[in-house]
């Protein structure tokens, strides 16, 4: 198994740089490298995809590129921004990470208030809200 270099470290000699590829055939104990955040395992996927696994208080979460690029765009925002974008992120493995990494009170209390799924906020689009159910409840 190949590794994605989450900080520069040293291995057999060479020096990796932070998102360099690391070949498997040089990491001695990849597990203890993944557990100390130096490295992220990588494996291949069908049609050349590439997913990258990261460990989260013992929970391993799976990331395609473009998943692991949201996660960085949303951490280099501002705050504003960065609560904007996590209303509208969808994807629970990008809202999982964020709220592991960022401390940001704005995008914490963002993170509470975005909708699960998409489900929530259509059935509340369509039909009426728990609010106006009361109402016709107490008429």
């Amino acid at each position: 198994m190949d590794y994605i270099a989450l900080r520069p470290c040293t291995f057999a000699g060479n020096r990796y740089r932070i998102g360099e590829p690391v070949p498997g055939a040089l990491v001695m104990d990849g597990k203890r490298q993944i557990a100390l955040g130096t490295l992220a395992a990588r494996r291949e996927a069908d049609a050349g995809a590439t997913d990258i696994a990261i460990t989260i208080d013992g929970a391993q979460i799976s990331f395609s590129a473009e998943e692991l690029q949201a996660v960085f765009d949303i951490l280099q925002a501002d705050s504003r921004d960065a609560a904007a974008a996590i209303q509208t992120e969808q994807r629970e493995n990008v809202r999982q990470v964020i709220a592991a990494c960022d401390s940001r009170r704005s995008v914490k209390t963002a993170l509470k208030d975005a909708p699960a799924d998409d489900s929530d906020v259509d059935a509340e689009a369509e039909g009426e809200t728990d609010d106006e159910k009361e109402k016709a409840g107490e008429a």
